[in-house]
């Protein structure tokens, strides 16, 4: 409890001093460094009521700077409209409808205010704030700090088996428990994420966006420690043995290099040639990532079973909601799923088993808000990714580089959805949202300082008689 008040007061009054030194827009960077480092353990019980975590004290007190501070300069507070507003507005208004009908009421209205008070309003804040191409630049920056200080925790974590999230009281978390939370045993690392998957979904995410900044790199400083982020990244991403974001990471680093130019295109090279490296000099590797492909390939094993079960959790899933019409529209409720009790048949096993985790975000969206609510999920990312993918085809080179590192980073998540529960909960989740508002602003940010930069006019010198 101490440790957690004194986290909150340094986050607080950091967040406060930032902003009072740099003006609103000056504190994001740092922002989204701390939502992406605090652990969900960090908090303070309400006891039925609610749970104040770190996390959410930051939010609480960035919207209170917002309100009181964005307005004083013009360029922090746009009046213009807010990208993907209806469609918010329809989801959250879904939700509701699910959360009247819902089979834990109580339950489902803590989580659609959690997340309309956390993910939501962290979206808004951005999408309205960023007016700079630079701010959005140095958010990235500061999310790729936050997963290398992650990463240090995730070596120390490896090395010694002592974690960080260890100095809190200890989460029961959503996913299975047989995998995640404190289980060093395991040897998959956290960090301060919930759990392993999660962490590598969070890495997914932030070697493109290190790789990016690499390619802008100006001074061999900043390219030797983006050098060492990425490396750092990619063995903690090895170590969580998370399937998803392994393969997430090589469908997104493969589409960028088809489409990357220049600088990019050779540091992609030198990534390949360093993991074939590692191949040849430690044989292990390739034995885990060998074996790890014939266990998926093996229903028997753990690792089959598992990569089984997410099938067999989609057939329950639909079954359940086809039993009857009206929870096919709107669902049994945000959040509901640990009270459905679903139970069927282990396809690895043939028997009748309970389900107890619902290790994928869409099948939890479908259960929560029905098929209209995963409707509007998919349309949420099918309209961000095509805000990119408009300014891919439209921004000059070489600033649209980034709206398809966003495409990309959009396709993934959307990918590692299909195996992990990771919508609406944990760390990764802020890194969606900001992704979101990132991707939907950068395009117009981008053309418009192009063609003031273009339209610059440059003086002649004065000539005399």
């Amino acid at each position: 409890m101490v440790l957690t008040i004194a986290v909150m007061l340094i986050a607080v009054g950091a967040l406060v001093a930032i902003t009072l030194a740099k003006g609103f827009e000056g504190v994001l960077p740092f922002f989204a460094f701390l939502v992406i480092v605090l652990p969900g353990e960090a908090k303070i019980d309400f006891g039925d009521l609610f749970a104040l975590t770190v996390t959410r004290g930051a939010i609480a007190t960035l919207a209170v700077l917002y309100f009181a501070f964005a307005n004083q300069h013009p360029k922090s507070a746009r009046s213009d409209s807010l990208p993907l507003k209806y469609l918010l507005i329809l989801y959250l208004g879904w939700s509701m409808v699910s959360t009247v009908n819902s089979i834990v009421f109580t339950t489902s209205l803590k989580t659609v205010l959690d997340n309309a008070l956390e993910f939501y309003l962290v979206y808004y804040i951005l999408a309205k704030s960023v007016s700079r191409v630079e701010t959005v630049h140095k958010i990235l920056l500061a999310s790729v700090g936050a997963l290398v200080v992650c990463c240090i925790f995730g070596a120390v974590e490896h090395f010694t088996q002592w974690k960080v999230i260890n100095l809190f009281p200890e989460v029961t978390h959503r996913l299975r428990a047989g995998v995640g939370g404190r289980m060093g045993e395991s040897g998959r690392i956290t960090a301060t994420f919930p759990h392993p998957i999660l962490f590598g979904n969070a890495l997914a995410l932030g070697i493109p966006w290190a790789l990016y900044l690499l390619g802008m790199a100006k001074t061999a400083a900043q390219k030797a420690y983006l050098w060492v982020a990425t490396i750092m990244m990619a063995w903690n991403l090895y170590k969580t043995l998370s399937r998803g974001p392994w393969l997430a990471l090589a469908l997104s680093l493969f589409v960028l290099f088809i489409f990357s130019q220049g600088s990019l295109r050779k540091y992609l090279m030198v990534i390949c040639l360093l993991t074939v490296a590692a191949l040849i000099i430690r044989p292990g590797v390739l034995d885990t990532l060998r074996n790890t492909y014939i266990e998926t390939r093996t229903p028997d094993s753990a690792r089959g079973g598992a990569y089984q079960y997410r099938y067999d959790l989609m057939r329950l899933a639909t079954q359940a909601l086809a039993k009857d019409p009206t929870r096919a529209v709107w669902g049994f409720g945000p959040e509901s799923f640990p009270s459905l009790g679903l139970e069927g048949e282990d396809s690895t096993t043939g028997k009748m088993e309970p389900f107890e985790s619902c290790d994928s975000g869409f099948v939890e969206v479908m259960l929560d808000t029905g098929y209209v609510g995963l409707s509007l999920v998919v349309a949420l990312f099918i309209r961000a990714a095509l805000f990119s993918w408009k300014g891919f085809k439209t921004v000059p080179r070489p600033a649209n580089f980034l709206c398809l590192v966003f495409l990309v980073s959009l396709g993934a998540y959307a990918f590692m959805m299909l195996s992990v529960e990771n919508f609406g909960w944990g760390q990764q989740t802020l890194m969606l949202w900001i992704l979101i508002a990132l991707s939907v602003v950068y395009p117009r940010l981008a053309e418009t300082e192009n063609v003031a930069e273009r339209d610059v006019v440059v003086p002649l010198p004065e000539t005399r008689p």
